[in-house]
């Protein structure tokens, strides 16, 4: 009964969330940073706005394995089915196996301590406690297999269409993967529930009489190489085969953004004499490369005039300008020459017909930068323009004997009656030969009437 109750509130979740995650806008400028990074696959996406624009990105669509950003999704599973986060559970002896000998990070659970599920959500986006993952698993449904299964359930429901997990902790197995597009949405749909962010953003939690520090080492000013100070959670995760993995956010000057850094290495850096995790070094390198290089920009102001389009039977006008429908404000390597912008116009129409309204939609226009399309604007019309019903009827007028099929009727009647003509002459001719040969005859025979020679004499008498 359990189970099959676990299977209904993965279907609710799966719908709830279908129409309203959150989608990667890569039709904006994508830029090259000038610094660094190591990782084999990065996103850093801009948080201002809704349509989250990657601003700086590479090999998103990789495969690759997430180690422990796994569990922003056990998490979320478990925010999204247990409505009392004060809630109590046990340790099992089976949860307790699951880690046991693994070499995972654990908080020492032991087996029959109860604890809340606040409590294990703290352990688990904080301390990255494999232990702690496992209790919530069995405490949401039942056993680990069926909790998997809404795990994958829900972020299928993300769009997630290349990350498939087999536990709730990310211990490595080579069927456990995501990549780093996969696992910014997970992340963006993550950051909409408030206790998501409360737990994933929480610098240290108190366990045990220890204090354990959030995983994130750029939230620790002790660790000179790491910390920024603008940093704010989330999560990391490290394998042998993963290498190490971060996904934070930082926000300075009003700008906000994700970076999602995966597979990037430890290894000696900058002369160094110790092995460096480069996770947190790539992701701090793309937060001060955004807010020192990009900058939001006006590039188009609403009521600019990017063109114009000829408007058929318009009054007092045959033409009509296109300008911006609104503002367009995009992220843009800070001294942008607003000069060097070009527009490129979509699908425009070769003309208008009157009437035309004022604000009416005709086509769109790409704003490119340095051979990047940076944004798109729509075109819409300046002002009004009234139909002139004497143009109208001339125009239509023309235009129907402009149609193929009236040409093809005209020319055929223009030759008919040119055949016409020709026989008529022809004909005419004919009866006048006929008139002519007539006349001839009868000139002939009043000339032979009127000839002496044909005279005879009355006969004598006798």
């Amino acid at each position: 009964m359990k189970k099959t109750l676990s299977y209904i509130l993965s279907l609710v979740i799966a719908v709830s969330t279908l129409f309203s995650f959150p989608a990667l806008n890569t039709q904006a400028a994508v830029y090259e940073p000038d610094t660094k990074i190591y990782a084999e696959a990065y996103m850093l996406i801009n948080l201002d706005d809704d349509s989250y624009p990657v601003v700086a990105e590479k090999n998103p669509d990789e495969r690759l394995y997430p180690a422990s950003l796994t569990k922003i999704v056990t998490a979320m599973v478990v925010l999204n089915k247990v409505k009392d986060l004060n809630a109590t559970t046990t340790m099992s002896q089976s949860a307790f196996d699951a880690t046991l000998g693994t070499g995972a990070q654990v908080a020492g659970i032991e087996v029959g301590e109860k604890l809340t599920i606040d409590m294990l959500l703290k352990l688990t986006l904080v301390y990255s406690a494999c232990d702690a993952s496992q209790v919530l698993a069995e405490y949401v449904s039942g056993d680990v297999k069926t909790f998997v299964n809404e795990m994958n359930t829900w972020v299928k429901s993300l769009g997630c269409n290349d990350t498939n997990f087999v536990n709730p902790d990310g211990l490595h197995d080579d069927n456990h993967y995501s990549t780093a597009s996969d696992m910014a949405k997970i992340t963006l749909a993550a950051l909409k529930n408030s206790n998501f962010v409360k737990y994933s953003t929480t610098t240290s939690v108190e366990f045990h009489g220890m204090t354990l520090s959030h995983t994130n080492l750029m939230l620790s000013p002790g660790y000179t190489t790491y910390y920024y100070e603008y940093a704010q959670g989330i999560k990391t995760g490290s394998t042998e085969e993963a290498d190490y993995c971060v996904i934070t956010k930082a926000s300075k000057d009003g700008y906000n953004y994700l970076a999602v850094v995966m597979k990037s290495p430890r290894q000696r850096i900058n002369g160094e004499s110790y092995e460096t995790k480069c996770s947190f070094v790539d992701a701090k390198s793309l937060f001060e490369w955004a807010f020192n290089g990009l900058k939001y920009t006006t590039l188009i102001s609403q009521g600019e005039v990017i063109s114009e389009i000829p408007v058929e039977d318009g009054k007092d006008a045959d033409t009509v300008q296109l300008v911006a429908k609104e503002d367009v404000n995009v992220i843009v390597p800070a001294g942008l020459d607003k000069s060097a912008v070009i527009y490129d116009i979509v699908e425009k129409p070769e003309t208008l017909s009157a009437p035309v309204s004022k604000g009416q939609e005709v086509c769109k226009a790409n704003v490119i930068y340095g051979d990047m399309v940076v944004a798109t604007v729509t075109l819409v019309t300046a002002n009004d323009v009234e139909l002139s019903t004497f143009l109208k009827v001339i125009n239509a007028v023309k235009s129907f004997l402009g149609s193929t099929f009236v040409k093809i009727v005209l020319v055929v009647a223009f030759l008919l009656v040119i055949i016409y003509v020709f026989l008529f002459i022809n004909n005419q001719k004919k009866k006048k030969r006929r008139r002519q040969k007539k006349i001839e005859r009868a000139m002939q025979r009043e000339e032979q009437d009127n000839n002496p020679d044909d005279f005879l004499p009355p006969p004598a008498r006798r």
